[in-house]
């Protein structure tokens, strides 16, 4: 028409439309109708809509189709028919583009037209609502149309996109109401609808209700499709019950109903959550006999599967598997992949994978998360740039991760800049967003910037603010009861709490005890007995048991947990125990075993923690006798040793010299599969260094080295006093420099030891030359300015530094040597005279507790009868000290006579001989 210069009018046009409409050509079709527009001509009734229907294809968007709505809404006359409406609402429903089916709604309910909405257009809605994830829009919508009268006869298809809704909101009783209105206005229900609501209770985990509305289906006569099936076998599969599922599965094939791709998955996947990942592949290989043809999901199963197993070797053939035959790698696929990878640690190769793909949310939400458990602050830094070059919009989910990265980072500015611009990227704060925020503030200190996001929490869900309420009443009660504002707005929050919620949240019941302890023990008590009376009482509280312990307020500690009224005995044990630690640190052993004896009668059994603790206590109080009787008595309970019980014992037998039964304990612990560590090495060695057994010390200090363990700075220092206390210097100098040679240096007991000795021996130059590297070690240097403080002196260590190069050893020796009795002073060693001939009132008290403890622990009365004889007689202990010979004193001697101090030197003398006399 264009070459012979024909000008055609509207219904030549018209007719060129249509029949390009008809052949499908509808691109040419638009260009077409949009220059006849433009030249003013106006096409036949009917083009429009034809042309505006034939745009729509399923799966793809129809904004194409809605611009020429909008072209032809332009002129006057042209009106579009309302099954075009409908078209396009459907479209833009399935596409999940809801905003534009608003506007399409409202065009077609508009003056123009006056369209009603018919069961489609609302069944079309309220699933693309659901799609979406927005429930509670789609009721919404549903309940305007009905009060509107618009829609005065929902059919079935209306009413099963409704009860999706509903059981999308957790709703899924109101379902039944819903039923009866169906019933009561004749609407027959069919398989797609009690299939949607048997989703519904799939989803809230009701499994025995989705089992009972499948059965009342088929009570009704309604026969379940492959689709009802394929829910009934998905449902119990993810929740584990995979032999129910087989059932459906067979009970589906006799009602002649052929599986499809997707229950077979199901199955696989219910095979893969049980961890039968042999079952699960044997079903794979069915299905490819079958002929059915696996896809990219069936894969994602499997690989799911084997990545909880951590077999990520097969995990990587079968993606090889996928690309040979051709099926593309999807990013549901490789989520699950990286998924894996960062559960088990491997975040690192989690991100390499990621580098290949074009990732979602999901994906770098997965990485963020990965590198957070891990502590990576490097991963975390590089994720975070790349979502922001990735120009992916994030979600809650996405954000809340990120958040809590940055606060990991301490980036609290960053982070309250992505919590401030949630509302830009039209996401709202949920819950787990606003406790993360007020977390991270809380254990930082930071109460102030917690308490304002606090506020703007409080107009948001009830259970938003309970969360917050307790982070920050916890935050309080730990962190800020130090500081008088914490002080006076800890009660006010809590005040507030209770008038708001009450005791409804046992947590908050905890902190509130614990903040009772600190004011009156007998008022927390009363509210544990509220709280018991509600139910609301678990256990005893462990926190506020554990804070009046660490105050040193062992006795209320003590008070609160006899006159609790709780009943868990996996978490009691664990208070018991706190609190008969506090009394035996605090010097109340008699009261630790009275509850010991307690616990036991309570059907609480005392844990090796517990026994630890007493062994301790005993050792303390100079009770070693009864300490090992104790020891021995975990063989009747069959209460296992641990190395901590040995090395308890170990330790408290070296410091008194009673080395046969501490090596005879220390073989018992070997022969009993427990590895001794170094500190345990340590105590032996210590303990021969300071009888004079060098020799023996050095035998053990040799396994030591053959063993996995290393010796550490107090073995050094341990060996270097034996050598001293033999007055071999020469000894002590060869050990110093062979350790420094492999990097372990003496702690500063050690330093002072040789540096004394040397200086005694007149040896002043090398006593300078460890003096000074005694002085590079920055740990010596804290100590002595520590001391210096304590002495009001300023700057000790300068004065040290400078005597050494004067030379003046022997006044730098002397403030060592008084900085060491400071720093040290606390430090009380047993002697032997003490721990067999302690006899107070105390010990005697404790020692009767024992008694009694022992006889609750089944042993018999003439056994207690002979225990009690053998700790009366010193005759009868098998325990001896080992005599000091000259040479170990001799360091000390030479040392005192050299102060002048000659009576004191006299009497260590003394104490020596008669020692010596005794041990022949």
């Amino acid at each position: 028409m264009n070459a012979n210069n024909i000008k055609g009018n509207s219904q030549t046009h018209s007719i060129i439309t249509r029949t390009l409409v008809k052949a499908n050509r509808y691109e040419e079709a638009e260009h077409f109708m949009t220059q006849m527009l433009k030249d003013g001509h106006f096409p036949q009734k009917g083009i429009c809509d034809s042309l505006i229907q034939g745009l729509i294809s399923p799966g793809e968007s129809p904004e194409r189709a809605f611009s020429v709505l909008q072209q032809c809404l332009k002129f006057r006359g042209m009106s579009p028919s309302r099954f075009t409406f409908c078209m396009l609402v459907h479209s833009f429903s399935c596409y999940g583009n809801m905003d534009r089916v608003i506007e399409v709604l409202e065009l077609m309910s508009g003056e123009n037209f006056r369209y009603p909405f018919d069961n489609f257009v609302c069944s079309s809605v309220i699933s693309g609502f659901c799609k979406i994830g927005k429930p509670e829009l789609a009721l919404g919508f549903y309940d305007n149309v009905e009060k509107s009268g618009v829609l005065r006869c929902p059919n079935v298809v209306t009413y099963t996109a409704i009860v999706s809704a509903l059981c999308k909101e957790g709703r899924v009783k109101e379902v039944c109401e819903l039923v009866h209105k169906m019933e009561n206005e004749g609407v027959v229900l069919d398989a797609v609808f009690y299939s949607s609501w048997i989703c519904g209770y799939f989803e809230k985990g009701v499994l025995d209700e989705a089992f009972r509305k499948h059965r009342e289906m088929l009570c009704k006569g309604i026969k379940p499709d492959t689709v009802s099936y394929t829910i009934l076998i998905d449902g119990f599969s993810k929740e584990g019950n995979v032999e129910k599922a087989v059932g459906f599965l067979n009970e589906m094939k006799k009602d002649g109903l052929r599986p499809n791709l997707v229950t077979y998955t199901a199955i696989m996947r219910g095979f893969c959550k049980r961890g039968k990942l042999e079952e699960a592949f044997g079903l794979f290989q069915r299905v490819e006999e079958l002929g059915i043809q696996v896809d990219e999901i069936t894969y994602s199963t499997l690989i799911d599967g084997l990545c909880r197993r951590g077999d990520f070797d097969r995990v990587f053939l079968l993606l090889e598997e996928m690309e040979k035959k051709g099926i593309i790698i999807g990013i549901i696929t490789y989520n699950t992949v990286i998924n894996g990878l960062c559960k088990v640690g491997r975040t690192s190769e989690a991100s390499e994978i990621s580098n290949s793909i074009f990732g979602d949310n999901f994906t770098f939400t997965t990485l963020l998360h990965g590198y957070v458990q891990e502590n990576n602050l490097v991963g975390i830094l590089e994720t975070k740039r790349r979502v922001e070059e990735s120009g992916i919009r994030m979600d809650v989910v996405m954000c809340n991760v990120l958040i809590k990265a940055l606060i990991m980072l301490r980036a609290f500015e960053d982070a309250y800049s992505a919590f401030k611009g949630m509302p830009e990227m039209g996401l709202l704060p949920d819950s787990v967003t606003y406790l993360t925020m007020i977390d991270g503030y809380c254990k930082t200190g930071r109460i102030d910037e917690a308490l304002e996001i606090f506020d703007a929490c409080r107009g948001t869900s009830s259970v938003a603010t309970v969360g917050c309420y307790n982070v920050i009443i916890r935050a309080l009660c730990w962190n800020g009861l130090m500081s008088t504002g914490s002080k006076l707005l800890f009660p006010i929050m809590l005040n507030s709490y209770v008038k708001e919620y009450g005791l409804s949240e046992s947590k908050i019941g905890m902190i509130l005890v614990t903040y009772l302890c600190e004011k009156d023990v007998t008022k927390a008590i009363s509210l544990l007995d509220k709280m018991k009376d509600n139910n609301l009482l678990i256990a005893i509280p462990i926190a506020a048991v554990e804070a009046l312990t660490k105050q040193g307020r062992a006795l209320d500690a003590h008070k609160l947990i006899v006159k609790t009224r709780a009943n868990n005995k996996s978490s009691d044990v664990i208070a018991y125990s706190i609190v008969v630690d506090g009394l035996c640190k605090g010097g109340h052993l008699h009261m630790a075993l009275d509850l010991c004896a307690t616990m036991r009668k309570k059907g609480i059994l005392p844990n090796i923690v517990t026994y630890n603790t007493v062994i301790s206590g005993l050792c303390q109080q100079g009770c070693l006798v009864e300490a090992l009787r104790l020891f021995d008595s975990l063989e009747k309970i069959s209460l296992a040793p641990t190395v901590m019980t040995y090395g308890t014992l170990i330790s408290a037998l070296s410091k008194v010299g009673y080395f046969n039964n501490s090596k005879q304990l220390f073989e018992k612990m070997v022969r009993a599969g427990i590895s001794p560590h170094t500190h345990l090495y340590n105590s032996l060695i210590d303990g021969y260094c300071k009888f004079g057994l060098l020799d023996e010390a050095l035998k053990l200090l040799l396994c030591l080295e053959k063993s996995c363990c290393k010796p550490d700075a107090f073995t050094v220092s341990a060996v270097i006093n034996g050598f001293c206390r033999k007055g071999d210097m020469e000894g002590a100098l060869t050990f110093y420099y062979e350790s420094k040679r492999k990097d372990i240096l003496p702690d500063f007991s050690g330093f002072v030891c040789i540096v004394k000795g040397l200086s005694v021996k007149g040896r002043m130059e090398e006593a300078r030359s460890i003096l000074k590297e005694m002085l590079e070690i920055s740990s010596n240097i804290d100590l002595i300015n520590r001391a210096g403080d304590e002495k009001e002196t300023e700057s000790l260590a300068s004065i040290l530094i400078s005597l050494c190069e004067q030379g003046n050893i022997e006044q730098a020796t002397s403030i060592i040597g008084e900085v060491g009795s400071v720093a040290f002073s606390s430090k009380k060693r047993y002697s032997a005279s003490a721990s067999l001939k302690k006899h107070s009132a105390l010990s005697m008290f404790a020692r009767n507790s024992l008694y009694a403890y022992m006889g609750s622990l089944g042993m018999r009365f003439p056994d207690l009868l002979k225990m009690r004889s053998s700790f009366e007689e010193s005759d009868c202990f098998s325990i001896q000290p080992i005599p000091l010979d000259f040479s170990a004193c001799y360091s000390l001697v030479s040392s005192l006579c050299s102060e002048g101090k000659l009576d004191k030197a006299n009497e260590v003398v003394q104490e020596m001989l008669l020692n010596t006399t005794k041990g022949g």
